[in-house]
């Protein structure tokens, strides 16, 4: 059935067979709906679930949630009083998922702000480009942070500019076809116990295959390996993108 954001999905879309999805809370329908859609394409694993208030998501699709990712627009955030309920009601209900917001605002002091003030693990201008908008996002959903013209944002460029001068030919050469399976879900943000499921094995046996992913690629967590898979993929140029 068709929902009031251009049919991406309607709340009581992800059941069962789809134990995670992001939930993207955004008061314009066209602007949702061309969202939708983007999530989609570059999260396979974690359909977009649209809703213009967080009061609109049921309790168990919360539970699912891998991020909520907020959209506003020029606005400054920590003013935006629709913006702060929104938070503060989604944060009360759910206090252990990463919080994501997109937003026309870039200067570094608003940036860092809303930050503090929402506790959030990205902040993402609506000025980037697609690419590192998807890296960045990526890297939330791995377990790490993003916000421009910061630290995190060094980092992640730092991380990027090493693996394009690493120039092996076969990155990932040494890895098992098993670890190259986790591996692919560890970039797609899936957590542990559901990368178990997936791919039926153990929890033990998935958290060894983490650690010789990590020993292998020469990286330092699990969110190194998910960005390194990202670039060798060719899906962000680290000049360009960053």
């Amino acid at each position: 059935m068709p929902d009031d954001h251009g049919g991406i999905r309607t709340l009581r879309a992800c059941i069962s067979t789809e134990p995670q999805c992001l939930i993207v809370i955004e008061r314009r329908s066209l602007i949702a709906g061309s969202l939708g859609h983007w999530f989609r394409s570059i999260t396979p694993e974690l359909p977009p679930i649209l809703a213009i208030t967080i009061g609109d998501v049921s309790d168990d699709i919360l539970r699912r949630a891998s991020a909520v990712i907020f959209v506003t627009g020029a606005m400054v955030p920590v003013k935006d009083e629709w913006l702060c309920n929104e938070v503060i009601s989604a944060r009360t209900r759910r206090e252990d998922v990463p919080f994501v917001l997109f937003a026309d605002i870039a200067e570094t002091p608003l940036v860092e702000e809303a930050m503090r003030q929402f506790l959030l693990s990205g902040y993402i201008p609506t000025s980037s480009s697609l690419e590192l908008a998807d890296t960045a996002l990526q890297l939330v959903l791995a377990g790490g942070k993003y916000f421009p013209k910061g630290r995190h944002e060094r980092e992640t460029a730092e991380l990027l500019q090493r693996r394009q001068m690493a120039s092996a030919p076969a990155p990932f050469a040494g890895l098992t076809p098993r670890e190259l399976d986790v591996l692919e879900l560890l970039e797609r943000g899936v957590c542990n116990k559901i990368i178990a499921y997936k791919l039926g094995m153990s929890l033990s046996t998935v958290k060894a295959h983490v650690h010789n992913i990590i020993m292998k690629l020469r990286v330092r967590n699990r969110t190194e390996a998910a960005v390194f898979r990202h670039v060798a993929a060719g899906r962000l140029d680290p000049v360009s993108g960053c």
